[in-house]
């Protein structure tokens, strides 16, 4: 019986004694458990941060990457524009300030891109709690961080706008073409884009029987060799050949010889000009393009060929020397340079240039005492301004076709755009023509001249963010 008892006692102590050792283990195991879920949350809010670093990376990236491929930039203006996008794109998160600390760019001109990069850290709740209470349990802050690599555009742009200015452009039908080579303008050189750091250049070509070249018409006149009037030029007349030419090849300035040097030129003399329409060379001004706009008004036939010429004039190397040095167009080569052409006609051609040697005139002679009708050959030998028909095939027409396929042999992208209801006429169908592949508009009412300028602005800057 005693040996019974003392058995009793002796499992009743071990009892007791296990009851006192498990509760040590249990509060241990409540501890780790709390420390388990609790680094599951602070790993979550890891996960959580670094998704929002990334997103305001990629955002800031792009941004950055759409504001250089319209303008040029230094470092530290990229480097406040991606702080600007963290702290619209991170406000409120914890990690902002050193997010912003650890930002770091690159950027790659030659291959036109930009890689965004920045670290940040989360102090652990849980996890650091566990380590308070237990040494070396885990780290009391989680790092993480994020890159973006964004491509942009290198390239810049010359544009030339060549707009109809003649006598058949009504007074409304000229307000409209206002706007819509102002909507070119503000799309393609907007407002908050510094004008030294715009990488676009935009020329004004505009034009009826010649081109109004104001300051610049002495130089392609021969004014440095003898005495021109007026600032109204036509196509390029060569005095070697007696003939128009359609290139843009080198030149030398007219000088009176005999005979006349190889690739002399002479940029005729219309007097058909409107005096406030005068061609503005490749410029990233708005304040030098919107008032040439403004003043744009209408006179004279139409020399579409003129036109044409001098909007691939004004995209030339060959004709640097003409224009002030900002100006000058880049090198057909230059790999970094897009050019472009719109050209805009509401009619069909109607004027050219040719060299005239000799002539028939015919009049009244009086022999005898008598009145007699004469005609006879006569040396003429100078360039004249001749009016012809409208059609597709006559000279004028043909010979803007012609420097429409050599600019585009050149590289030139251009658009044609038609102002008028007749898609058959000989003015539109030279647009066609004109027209690289896909780029042909007619527009048939005032918003839609407007909407069409507009529309071809969005492709040129679609094309150039592309690349």
């Amino acid at each position: 019986m005693s040996l019974l008892f003392w058995n009793f006692k002796i499992n009743r102590r071990f009892l007791t004694q296990r009851e006192g050792a498990v509760l040590p283990i249990f509060a241990l195991m409540v501890i780790f458990l709390i420390v388990v879920m609790g680094a599951a949350v602070d790993v979550s809010r890891t996960v959580n941060a670094r998704e929002k670093l990334s997103y305001a990376i990629d955002a800031a990236a792009l941004s950055v990457a759409a504001d250089l491929s319209t303008s040029l930039m230094t470092d530290e203006q990229i480097k406040q524009a991606l702080t600007d996008s963290f702290k619209s794109n991170l406000d409120g998160a914890e990690f902002l300030t050193e997010a912003i600390k650890n930002l770091t760019f690159v950027v790659d001109a030659e291959n036109g891109t930009i890689k965004v990069s920045s670290t940040a850290s989360l102090q652990n709740y849980f996890i650091d709690f566990g380590g308070y209470m237990m040494k070396n349990l885990g780290p009391e802050t989680f790092a993480f961080g994020t890159s973006s690599q964004v491509s942009y555009s290198k390239f810049n742009v010359e544009l030339a706008l060549v707009v109809d200015v003649t006598g058949s452009m009504s007074s409304s039908d000229m307000n409209t073409l206002r706007k819509a080579s102002a909507a070119v303008v503000n799309i393609l050189l907007p407002e908050d884009v510094e004008e030294d750091d715009a990488k676009v250049r935009i020329s004004l070509v505009p034009y009826s029987q010649g081109v109004n070249l104001g300051t610049y018409a002495k130089k392609v006149k021969g004014g440095d060799f003898y005495s021109v009037s007026g600032n109204c030029v036509t196509e390029r007349q060569d005095y070697s050949t007696y003939e128009v030419m359609l290139t843009d090849d080198p030149y030398n300035y007219y000088k009176k010889s005999s005979p006349p040097p190889a690739q002399t030129f002479f940029g005729g003399g219309s007097s058909s000009c409107s005096s406030t329409s005068k061609l503005v060379p490749l410029t990233k001004s708005r304040s030098t393009l919107l008032p040439a706009i403004s003043a744009l008004n209408n006179t004279g036939g139409t020399a579409g060929q003129t036109g044409v010429a001098w909007g691939w004039y004004s995209l030339s190397p060959n004709y640097a020397n003409v224009w002030p040095a900002d100006s000058a167009p880049a090198a057909y080569s230059d790999g970094d340079t897009l050019k472009f052409a719109i050209i805009m006609t509401d009619g069909d051609n109607n004027r050219y240039y040719q060299y005239i040697e000799q002539e028939e005139q015919c009049g009244w002679v009086k022999k005898n005492g008598k009145s007699t009708w004469q005609c006879s050959t006569v040396a003429v030998n100078a360039w004249r301004e001749t009016g012809e028909s409208e059609s597709y095939n006559n000279t004028s027409s043909v010979r803007s076709r012609d420097i429409c396929a050599a600019m585009k042999a050149a590289n030139i992208q251009v658009f044609g755009v038609y102002f008028g209801t007749s898609n058959t006429s000989a003015g539109a169908k030279n647009m066609q023509s004109c027209a690289s592949q896909g780029n042909y508009y007619q527009a048939a009412s005032s918003d839609e001249l407007i909407g069409a300028f507009a529309n071809i602005a969005r492709k040129i800057q679609s094309i150039y963010l592309s690349k």
